[in-house]
């Protein structure tokens, strides 16, 4: 895979940059000393590699110049073509405007400009960014990369300023998890990419089941140790519960009214007591008249006459005359009075005998509903006996519940169990493919090796190891000149990481060379910070590799960070290996001929 060249619709703007098999530089040249100093975009030396992953279909964010100057990009279309392992050429054609489908052209030859082809001409069109990648993928046929797309290794060979930081782990993966970078590295130096990446699989799937255990632990509100404690528990509790069920099933409510409240005894004994003053007051009543009834009217005429003769007294006849009308008149009056209080004798007995029998009567109510009353007390024992059931209840069945969560927390403990064996199991096959015989990785570290000790004379060693949570480890350090093995601090610097990964990706490329793979590098500013001595054998390095293995080589430079012969002269490059130049001395000197942004 190479470059050819990148073209838009605008070349008054944008002009056509043609790439070529071997060295390419976009050489800026720069007067201004404000622009050395920070990246503006005004020239457009470092933006020209964002161009080109729009081009290779990379998604582009709000925060990206196309987004935030709609102005100047909304109406541009980009062309890149591009040359395959396969000898084709493959044309991608797409506009800043998102919605503006994606075509792709495919021909046996080189084709200087589609920009006139019709979209129903190309061999592909109409094509959402999802597809068009896909097609792209296919179309490029990196098998040395497979299964991974031919974007994951874009930045590896595409580097940025930021990309310089460290060798394998570039910028767009320093916020991400190693899983999404360390198997590709792998692949990368010919390690089998499927044992790491279902290395990290299966640390993935044993944190879910973690997790999920934890989270059932955590509902069951124990940990699975416990388990048989709860069991026990729930053993005590469901005793418990039999033995309240039991005795709350004997109770007995047959003649247990609803209604029934303290309330009906006070009325009944109420009307008790007013039955009862009726009935005394009826009693004095009738005391009385047996008493009137008892008291006759006694007068005896013949005393009468005794008490005179004894006084020598004549008794007249009509006195004698009148008594005995007095005693007839007394007898009749005694008489009708008797009758009187024989009747009301009568009534009042009668009466007396009706509160009698509701005296009766309420005090069997009374009797009644003071049992009734009993019983309800009774009901307030069994409904208290019920609510320690129910609670007893809930218990049991909450222990229950717990169980069957910590049953479903063993199961997922046993899963992470089972998983974990697979996953020492993988370690060890990992650590078995470090120690096995490997052509791809020792070519990467020998030739790795030797272009570093070409640059800084000194040699530098590459290395994997399997830390301590059973992943792998890259490690690159550089030896004394000695050789005796001690690492130095030098690679640790800004400008030997720079040249680290210089090296490891021309290692990588030459090894590769013949393979369906990619065969180009741009590095942008890669000269900047560096040691002028370093400069001159990194560029000698790099034509080296470029004429040896037929690779594509593309740098961006500024003049001042040109390097320079023993003469201190610059070291400049061939019209030809200049595919664009750019300078401060007015808009027709950057990358995007209009107005800075």
């Amino acid at each position: 895979m190479k470059l050819v060249s990148i073209y838009s619709n605008n070349d008054d703007i944008f002009p056509r940059i043609p790439f070529r098999t071997g060295f390419n530089v976009i050489f800026a040249q720069v007067k201004d000393p404000l622009l050395k100093d920070k990246d503006s975009h005004n020239l457009g030396k470092t933006f020209l590699i964002d161009v080109l992953d729009f081009g290779l279909l990379g998604r582009i964010e709000q925060d990206h110049a196309f987004r935030q100057h709609p102005d100047i990009f909304d109406d541009f279309i980009f062309y890149l073509q591009i040359k395959t392992h396969s000898g084709q050429y493959v044309t991608v054609k797409r506009a800043i405007r998102s919605r503006t489908p994606i075509c792709i052209h495919v021909s046996s030859v080189p084709v200087d400009d589609l920009r006139d082809l019709s979209d129903d001409s190309w061999t592909f069109s109409g094509l959402s960014l999802d597809r068009a990648e896909k097609e792209l993928n296919n179309l490029l046929c990196l098998k040395d990369i497979e299964p991974f797309n031919y974007r994951k290794g874009l930045g590896y060979f595409m580097r940025r300023q930021s990309d310089y930081d460290q060798v394998f782990r570039i910028s767009r993966f320093q916020s991400g998890a190693d899983k999404y970078w360390k198997p590709f590295v792998a692949l990368l130096l010919g390690f089998n990419e499927q044992l790491i990446d279902s290395k990290y699989c299966l640390d993935d799937k044993v944190k879910e089941l973690d997790i999920a255990l934890t989270l059932k632990e955590e509902e069951a509100g124990s940990k699975s140790t416990e388990y048989d404690e709860i069991r026990g528990m729930l053993t005590l509790r469901t005793a418990a519960l039999e033995k309240l069920r039991a005795e709350v099933n004997g109770f007995s409510f047959k003649e247990l009214e609803a209604t029934i409240s303290l309330n009906n005894v006070n009325t009944i004994e109420s009307e008790i007591a007013d039955l009862n003053e009726q009935r005394y007051i009826i009693d004095s009543q009738l005391q009385e008249i047996e008493k009137s009834l008892q008291s006759e009217f006694e007068f005896d005429i013949k005393k009468i006459r005794s008490i005179f003769d004894e006084v020598k007294l004549i008794f007249p006849d009509s006195l004698s005359r009148g008594y005995e009308e007095l005693t007839e008149f007394n007898r009749r009056l005694t008489k009708g009075r008797t009758e009187r209080l024989q009747k009301l004798k009568y009534e009042l007995s009668s009466r007396r005998e009706l509160i009698e029998k509701r005296i009766e009567e309420l005090d069997k109510q009374r009797q009644s509903a003071l049992i009734i009353l009993r019983e309800k007390e009774t009901l307030d024992k069994y409904k208290e006996l019920q609510n320690v059931l129910i609670d007893l209840e809930r218990e049991v069945l909450q222990l229950k519940q717990r169980l069957v969560s910590l049953d479903q927390a063993s199961i997922f403990q046993r899963d992470a169990e089972e998983l974990r064996q697979e996953t020492n199991k993988t370690v060890a096959k990992i650590q078995d493919s470090i120690r096995q015989e490997n052509k791809t990785y020792d070519a990467i570290r020998a030739t790795f090796s030797e272009y570093v000790e070409r640059v800084l004379n000194r040699q530098a060693l590459l290395s994997v190891a399997v830390n301590k949570q059973g992943n792998l480890d890259f490690n690159i350090r550089t030896l004394d000149r000695d050789k005796s093995g001690r690492e130095t601090s030098e690679s640790k610097g800004t400008s030997y990481k720079k040249i680290m990964c210089a090296c490891s990706d021309l290692a990588l490329l030459t090894v590769r060379a013949s393979h369906p793979f990619y065969h180009f590098v741009y590095h942008d500013g890669i000269f900047e910070g560096l040691d002028n001595r370093k400069k001159v054998n990194l560029l000698n390095l790099v034509r080296n590799a470029c004429d040896n293995y037929n690779l594509q080589y593309i740098l961006t430079v500024i003049d001042s960070d040109l390097p320079r012969d023993d003469s201190d002269q610059k070291l400049l490059f061939t019209e030809e290996e200049i595919v664009r130049r750019l300078h401060d001395r007015g808009v027709g000197g950057r990358l995007f001929r209009t107005r800075a942004f």
